[in-house]
């Protein structure tokens, strides 16, 4: 069979443009297509079609899917075969369909995140607040960029305009240095920090730098992928005092990245598909020889035992 890849995208951005530029390099043949053209059918079988193409077909698929299409995105990467190769599993996007859910997973896991308060009404909020040591920031799950407030009264005024649109409440810490981590395979391929002007460092717009992650930082990173059972990943980690994971984005732009760090993250992404999904068709030829071998010592010591 032809050594094909299936990417599978909103749209043809500059990051997907220059992924599929890069895989052609190296397998046969690479289709991308967008997930709003896909239709999922459950009939007779599952089918997972767009237009006349049968995904399932394919045998390595790399979901590059933003963060709305994420519950569709696990429904639809569920129905392939466990013979199909995803470097970024269907359960990673469940996960990280939700903020707090996702730094609650990775809580549980033994990797530090930064402190996160949820709420969907006013009294919880206030006193939530008496708690936390300002600044903090507070924003709704709908909308990324968040308030950042520092004392009592901002803190209250903010709650309140978030309840009268009856949004729920998120109080986190706010951090001062973030550095994004691209994780690619078993690696750290690249890190950045990003100079912004907005106050809300971990979503605003910014310059990014090249930055070199100390032993512990990476650790986290690559801890943090593991969890998320995805080879390809962005992990964003707070600098302040100590390493904690603030978010993770399972669909960075890698062209900003790319050219703070003089690193081709297009071609260490496609490479990183590459050899993991050849590790993945070898998988169960090791497993058939290991399950063998095991076959005939089970016989040896079978024979030794029953021989006079």
């Amino acid at each position: 069979m032809a050594n094909e890849l299936c990417i599978i995208g909103q749209e043809k951005s500059q990051s997907n443009i220059k992924l599929l530029e890069e895989a052609k390099k190296i397998f046969d043949s690479v289709f991308f297509l967008p997930v709003t053209g896909i239709s999922l059918s459950l009939s007779d079988r599952f089918s997972i079609m767009y237009r006349t193409t049968d995904i399932l077909k394919f045998k390595a698929v790399l979901p590059r899917i933003p963060p709305a299409f994420n519950s569709y995105a696990y429904q639809m990467l569920s129905m392939f075969s466990e013979e199909t190769f995803m470097p970024i599993k269907p359960t990673s996007f469940l996960i990280t369909s939700d903020r707090f859910f996702l730094l609650t997973v990775l809580r549980k896991q033994g990797i530090d995140t930064i402190n996160l308060r949820l709420t969907r009404s006013i009294e919880p909020a206030y006193r939530m607040i008496e708690e936390d040591l300002f600044p903090v920031i507070i924003r709704s799950p709908q909308k990324e960029t968040g308030v950042v407030v520092k004392n009592k009264l901002e803190a209250r005024t903010t709650i309140d305009t978030l309840a009268a649109i009856k949004q729920p409440i998120i109080i986190e810490d706010a951090v001062k240095d973030v550095a994004s981590l691209y994780v690619a395979g078993d690696e750290v391929a690249a890190a950045v920090t990003k100079k912004t002007e907005g106050k809300d460092v971990v979503f605003s717009p910014g310059k990014l730098r090249k930055h070199k992650p100390n032993i512990e930082t990476e650790h986290i990173a690559l801890e943090t992928a593991k969890v998320l059972e995805s080879s390809l990943v962005r992990v964003d980690i707070s600098l302040d005092k100590k390493p904690r994971v603030v978010n993770v984005s399972l669909d960075p732009d890698i062209i900003a990245p790319s050219k703070a760090t003089k690193v081709n993250l297009a071609e260490r992404f496609a490479r990183t598909v590459y050899e993991k999904h050849k590790e993945y068709e070898q998988r169960p030829v090791l497993m058939k020889f290991f399950g063998d071998a095991k076959s005939v010592l089970k016989d040896v010591f079978r024979s030794r035992h029953t021989q006079p």
